[in-house]
């Protein structure tokens, strides 16, 4: 959501259009989840994907077009407004044959919602200036799009909201051009307005207000899609070396927020990681002093000694954290048990340590260990709810 959201304000600043494609249902086999998206402009695909093939062409020949009947003003000719803030729902069938069939072997179906953006709109534009911050700042939030049934197209609406139900962007704000866009610029709603903030003289969201920013995951909501922003979980790698940086790039081109923290200066250097959100220069013995650990974050032990790896795990394992992990040979492994036990840590404790870090992949290089890392940190992520 992120490059979505960036591609929006970089595109108001040229004056061109888009439409956002959000795969808003799926039954049955499908190569996309719900929530998945995607930007088009009138060349085409911007960033984003639904999943390549058919789907994706078929969404990207269907934004284009809407895109062209906005630029000619044929969709809502009455109304500059609402032609600034059209959406439309499809429904298709991912089979060989059928109804509104693309000819795929898939066997399900799925649901595209289209909603164009306008240069012109500020209610785009505040939205994706939003997400943005509660993305930097990892702030629980809902993108809600309206999304009605049916094959015609609708005045579309979009806001953020946050966990209390309060309006933090979208339909509050006039629907008017102010020049040069900038997310320092944005002014900001009134978010103890409530829902009072998000009407924009179609419809309110105060009748379903409760269930949207209570929802966890992407769906619908009565005639609202609702869309988790998702908040980048935050890795710290302890450890600059070779297989550090390569763990902080690699982390970081899979959605996490990764901090790398080291105690050499030559190591903790944002110039060579410049994947990293942040470069912490600190103390292995003390690293309470230099950084705050939350039980979200994920903590990656790879220091330049067995020594340095042993003190980092004690110091962690005193927070409760979303993972934890060291790198490391069984003996090493045996030798940071025996010591901390000894410290009082208790085998449940140790046990919940992924020591070694990452999957078995026989992996031998930095990068390719690397990859093992980063592949056990999706699997955990992705089945967080499971555990």
């Amino acid at each position: 959501m992120r490059d979505i959201a960036e591609h929006i304000l970089e595109a108001m600043r040229a004056g061109r259009d888009m439409v956002l494609v959000t795969v808003a249902d799926v039954e049955g086999s499908a190569p996309r989840h719900v929530g998945t998206q995607m930007l088009v402009s009138s060349d085409g695909l911007e960033c984003g994907t639904i999943g390549g093939g058919k789907v994706e062409a078929h969404g990207i020949s269907e934004a284009r077009a809407m895109i062209e009947e906005a630029a000619g003003d044929r969709i809502f000719p009455q109304s500059t407004e609402i032609a600034c803030s059209m959406g439309r729902l499809e429904n298709l069938g991912l089979r060989l044959r059928g109804k509104r069939s693309l000819g795929m072997a898939c066997g399900g179906d799925a649901c595209l919602l289209y909603a164009f953006v306008s240069s012109a709109d500020a209610c785009w534009k505040q939205v994706a200036a939003e997400v943005l911050r509660c993305i930097d700042q990892r702030i629980p939030a809902n993108l809600v799009l309206k999304c009605v049934d049916g094959d015609a197209p609708f005045a579309m609406q979009a806001a953020l909201i946050d966990a209390d139900g309060k309006c933090l962007a979208g339909g509050c704000l006039p629907n008017e051009s102010d020049g040069a866009i900038g997310r320092e610029e944005m002014p900001r709603p009134n978010a103890a307005e409530g829902c009072g903030s998000i009407c924009r003289g179609v419809d309110c969201l105060d009748s379903d207000i409760s269930s949207i920013a209570a929802a966890t995951s992407a769906g619908r909501v009565a005639d609202w899609f609702v869309m988790p922003v998702p908040v980048p979980v935050r890795a710290v790698v302890f450890g600059g070396g070779h297989v550090g940086q390569a763990t902080v790039a690699a982390l970081a081109r899979v959605g996490f927020a990764v901090t790398l923290f080291d105690d050499r200066p030559e190591f903790a250097n944002a110039e060579n990681n410049p994947a990293a959100s942040e470069v912490v220069l600190g103390d292995y013995g003390n690293i309470g002093a230099s950084i705050k650990l939350d039980t979200c974050d994920y903590v990656l032990i790879m220091t330049s000694g067995h020594a340095s790896d042993i003190a980092v795990l004690g110091q962690a394992l005193a927070h409760p954290l979303a993972y934890v992990g060291m790198i490391g040979s069984r003996r090493k492994i045996a030798t940071a048990r025996e010591c901390l036990r000894a410290q009082g840590v208790t085998d449940a404790a140790l046990d919940a340590v992924h020591m070694p870090i990452g999957l078995d992949i026989k992996a031998e290089t930095p990068e390719e260990i690397a990859v093992s890392i980063a592949a056990e940190c999706i699997l955990h992520r992705a089945t967080a709810d499971e555990r």
